[in-house]
Order: structure tokens, then C-alpha cells, then sequence
């Protein structure tokens, strides 16, 4: 008997605390070009080796754009800061934000606070030893990545994008042009969302890596840049995308 009220008692809190601030519906995606959204998209058909694999050739930014992968400003990193042992904390504005993941048996509790004060929870599966979480200062709100077997998403402004979009996972948060752009997944697809619209098409996969040696051709960003590989089809691409005239 005791067992069973502890139980009800457990659900009904994980329920409080994890299921009750998420809407019922999410919202509809609204897609639209990148030129709508006042971004240059720039695209490179990659080549591919030859070989029995036909592996592709991911390394080739420097002949698509004519520059080298984007890499964070001084001032982005400070606007941006990465968990160490499953902590890490930012200050935005005249708020300081803390983020913690703690491995409770099979489960991490992942709680986000601001000035002391816990503002939001979430219970995922899987423990922290490979973990990726960050805090970034996008458009004076704070951005919680949290990347990890599951979840993987996107904290903004308090709300979860999975939740708030009806998406999967969520991946790569960066402010362009002081907005978030990021990288979503849903039914089997990746797409680009920014400012909350999908940009651009479908991928049938983009790379996203934390580790080893497929890290090198992950999601890149900086100084006004945004740049990944993906695959459309039987053909492989790196993509670049800038907001309209703020890098000319």
C-alpha cells in the first residue's frame, strides 16, 4: 500500500513539475524562403571519392564560400558558455543563470535557474558522461542547449522548441542577427528553423556531432555565420547561411 501511494506521489509531481508547462498543441511551422526571412542561403553540391563507399568529401567550405569554417568572435564566446562536470552558468542582462544535470540512476535531472531561483525542469534518459549543454545570450534571452541521448533540444525564453514546434530534437542554438537559428528534426527529416520559421528544404540528414573525429564536420557558427553538411537525396551538400547584407 505504502508502495503504491509512493509511486502515485512520484507520478504526480514528475507530472507537475514536467508535463503540465507544455502546451496540448503545439504551434504550426510556418516555412518560408531564406530571402523571406532576410537570410543568404549559399549551397555547395559536394563530390564524392571514388570508391566502392563513395564517401563524401566534407571538407570543402574554402572552395564553396572562399573562406574557412566560421569560428566564434570574442564577444560571442562570452555570450556563450559550455557546461563543465554538468554546470555551467551565464549572465544575461542583470540575471545569472545556472544549469545543472544530475545522473539519477538511469535518468538526469536537468534543472535551469535564474538568480538562485529554479525556472525550469526536465527529466531525460541516458547519463552525462557525454553530455553537451550550454548557455548563449541570444537577442537578451537565454538560450539552454542540452544535448544528450535524450533530450536533445532547445530551452528559449523558458519554452522548449521540441514541445513548442512539435519537433523531435533540436540541435545547434547560435544568435544570427541577435535571433535564434538552430537545426530541427521531425518525422525523419532535418530542416533550419530561425526567428521560429522554417528556412529553406528538407535534409534527409545533417551531421551533428559533439565527439571524436565526426565533430569536424558538425554544425559551425560565428561571426554571422551558420554552416553545416547535409545530405538531400543521393547527393551531399555544405550550406552557409548569413542574415541579407551584414557581412558585405
Amino acid at each position: 500500500m505504502f508502495a503504491s501511494l509512493l509511486f502515485l506521489a512520484v507520478l504526480a509531481w514528475i507530472s507537475y513539475e514536467y508535463l503540465l508547462p507544455y502546451p496540448l498543441l503545439p504551434k504550426p511551422i510556418h516555412s518560408v524562403t531564406p530571402s523571406e526571412a532576410g537570410l543568404d542561403w549559399q549551397e555547395c553540391q559536394l563530390p564524392v571519392l571514388e570508391s566502392p563507399s563513395n564517401t563524401p568529401v566534407w571538407d570543402e567550405p574554402v572552395a564553396c564560400f572562399g573562406h574557412p569554417a566560421p569560428m566564434l568572435s570574442d564577444a560571442e564566446r562570452s555570450n556563450l558558455q559550455y557546461a563543465a562536470n554538468g554546470a555551467v552558468q551565464l549572465t544575461v542582462g542583470h540575471d545569472v543563470y545556472k544549469a545543472h544535470a544530475n545522473d539519477m540512476a538511469v535518468l538526469t535531472l536537468y534543472k535551469l535557474y535564474r538568480n538562485g531561483s529554479r525556472i525550469k525542469s526536465l527529466i531525460g534518459v541516458g547519463d552525462t558522461l557525454w553530455l553537451h549543454m550550454s548557455l548563449q545570450d541570444i537577442g537578451g534571452q537565454v538560450a539552454w542547449e542540452i544535448a544528450n541521448e535524450n533530450p536533445a533540444t532547445i530551452i528559449y525564453d523558458g519554452k522548449d522548441v521540441r514541445h513548442l514546434y512539435g519537433l523531435d530534437k533540436a540541435h545547434a542554438s547560435y544568435s544570427l542577427a541577435g535571433k535564434l537559428i538552430f537545426v530541427a528534426q521531425k518525422g525523419g527529416k532535418y530542416f533550419v528553423m530561425y526567428d521560429g520559421q522554417k528556412v529553406g528544404p528538407d535534409f534527409d540528414q545533417i551531421i551533428i556531432a559533439y565527439c571524436c573525429e565526426t565533430a569536424l564536420y558538425s554544425v559551425r557558427f560565428g561571426q554571422g555565420r551558420y554552416q553545416f553538411r547535409g545530405t538531400r537525396g543521393d547527393k551531399n551538400y555544405v550550406v552557409e547561411i548569413s542574415a541579407s547584407n551584414t557581412l558585405r
